[in-house]
């Protein structure tokens, strides 16, 4: 995958309309019964392609955002193989839509777990009913978007929002168990909601916290199933300054379906690092921790923290962001495994930056609106923000060459798919097909590859393995028609 040299010359672009490709990617693989399956592309893609363990590829060309079916034949399983192309630089890639229009948005997730049902679903948290300015009417509650940015439904799982107040439902995160957990900032409490969000379970009540300890954001490892669940919480409040329980608090749920009474927790990060407002948290895949703080002078305060695990209570930074502008006011933050990233939205201005997650190098960011309230990455590393003052959930992209493969094992790879040789395919469109004969023909002409005039390797018309293209690989390359590259 590409790290930091691809991020390093990302050009800072903020746009109201869309101007790039997504990293595209399948999500939402539904088996329909009778070996038909459908799947959610999250945007244009230069190329689909669908490999059946078993069976022929099936190539579906060029495809558009949206819900496609396909059979799975005599195959026994299959790999989604979605190509998009763009210049890299970040860029709004889908448009202003109703459907992504809320009034008051404060928080956003982004199923990452690609064996779910729910890959790729997002869940934007708005926590005030109202009429937007586009005259969009929104409700207190939870509501989906498939990762194309279309409805996929509203939820409140059965809890009265409304009564909650205006700052709840909040912050979220998805559990390992593919549960969407959810702050309730303004009660300062923790909800779990269930597999279809009919249902949400309060996990704290007033005998788990101490006196004015608050619940902005959270996070979930291990699951209850398995009896290892582990609820950490987000305590934001100043204390007037006082430690306080500033930081992460962490509660041992194990098998039980809510923490025990009177159980308050350990203090896991914090309160002697925090001078002020931790109002987030992110975890990489390395089990390492992620924390921002909330400050306007950026002298006083930084505005990421990385954290490495270990016994808590943890409060020795492994790295932290520069004390300077323009790193205030940080607000959400997310980090991505994909592309090892951790980002933050501003809350003065919008603006979302981006570090590397392994040393804390600033690698860029754009203009995502007025005011970020939460942001999210999806797996293939695009980002999809909050803004109360736009009233918009917005989808950004890092741009860039990139081959995400989604696979029926439940495990999903992004990888840049050029200039790898692959015998016969002329396009690098992943697939050899009828639409690189004319190259290929075109290939003969060019004895050595000196002066070959097309972005995609002279060389992928070797079918007979010479390192030459010549007449000879002719009969290879119509017999390779059909084959899908690795």
């Amino acid at each position: 995958m590409r790290k930091a040299g691809m991020w390093l010359g990302l050009a800072l672009v903020g746009l109201a309309a869309p101007a790039a490709l997504a990293v595209g990617y399948a999500s939402g693989v539904t088996d329909l019964g009778g070996g038909m399956y459908s799947f959610v592309l999250n945007e244009d893609a230069v190329s689909v392609v669908i490999e059946r363990t078993g069976d022929t590829p099936l190539d579906l060309g060029p495809l558009t955002r949206g819900v496609y079916t396909f059979s799975i034949g005599a195959g026994t399983g299959f790999a989604i193989k979605v190509r998009t192309t763009t210049p890299a630089g970040w860029a709004q890639y889908l448009p202003d839509a109703p459907a992504r229009n809320f009034y008051v948005p404060t928080g956003v997730s982004v199923n990452k777990n690609p064996a779910s049902p729910n890959f790729g679903k997002i869940y934007i948290s708005n926590a005030s009913a109202g009429t937007t300015g586009a005259g969009r009417a929104t409700l207190d509650g939870i509501y989906v978007l498939l990762a194309d940015g279309s409805d996929a439904g509203f939820a409140t799982g059965g809890v009265d929002w409304v009564a909650a107040g205006t700052s709840s439902p909040f912050k979220s995160v998805i559990g390992p168990d593919d549960h969407l957990y959810v702050a309730d900032f303004s009660r300062d409490l923790a909800w779990e909601f269930n597999d279809d969000l009919s249902v949400a379970t309060q996990l704290i009540d007033g005998t788990n916290k101490t006196a004015s300890q608050w619940v902005e954001s959270l996070y979930v490892s291990g699951t209850q199933a398995a009896g290892n669940r582990k609820l950490y919480l987000v305590d934001s409040n100043y204390y007037s300054g006082a430690p306080g329980r500033k930081g992460l608090i962490e509660y041992t749920l194990g098998a039980q379906a809510t923490a025990t009474s009177g159980d308050l927790g350990v203090q896991y990060i914090g309160p002697s690092y925090f001078g002020f407002y931790p109002r987030d948290v992110a975890r990489d895949a390395d089990g390492n921790w992620y924390m921002n703080q909330y400050r306007a002078d950026p002298t006083q305060a930084s505005a990421i923290t990385k954290f490495l695990d270990g016994p808590p209570p943890i409060n020795t930074a492994a790295w932290e962001t520069p004390k300077a502008e323009p790193y205030s006011y940080a607000y959400g933050i997310d980090a991505s495994d994909t592309d090892g990233v951790v980002a933050y939205g501003k809350w003065t201005d919008g603006f979302v930056h981006i570090f590397a997650l392994a040393d804390g190098s600033y690698l860029g960011g754009f203009d995502a609106g007025s005011r970020a309230r939460e942001l999210a990455f999806d797996i293939a590393g695009n980002i999809v923000t909050v803004d109360n003052l736009t009233e918009y959930a917005r989808f950004w992209t890092p741009g860039g060459d990139w081959l995400c493969i989604t696979r029926s094992d439940g495990t999903f790879t992004k990888t840049v798919p050029g200039p790898a040789l692959c015998a016969g395919d002329m396009d690098c469109s992943g697939v050899v097909d009828f639409d690189d004969i004319d190259l290929f023909v075109e290939a003969l002409s060019y004895p050595g590859g000196a002066g070959w005039p097309h972005p995609c390797p002279w060389l992928n018309g070797d079918c007979n393995g010479d390192s030459l293209v010549n007449f000879d690989d002719i009969d290879p390359f119509v017999a390779r028609i059909g084959a899908v590259c690795d």
